[in-house]
């Protein structure tokens, strides 16, 4: 695996389980709710590290 690909990985990754937690949950609670931002901010700073490494 290499180490410029991980971000990448990580966003795909989060993306599957974000959809996932949206297929297979039954109640959208405070825990649902709680996941999915997790989710979209590990994606965010994902992108982040991306477009930072891409600049140097």
């Amino acid at each position: 695996m290499n180490k410029k690909n991980l971000p990448l990985i990580v966003i795909i990754a989060s993306a599957i389980l974000m959809v996932a937690n949206f297929i297979f949950s039954e109640k959208f609670d405070r825990g649902f709710w709680m996941s999915t931002l997790s989710s979209v901010l590990i994606i965010i700073s994902m992108v982040l590290t991306i477009r930072e490494r891409n600049k140097k």
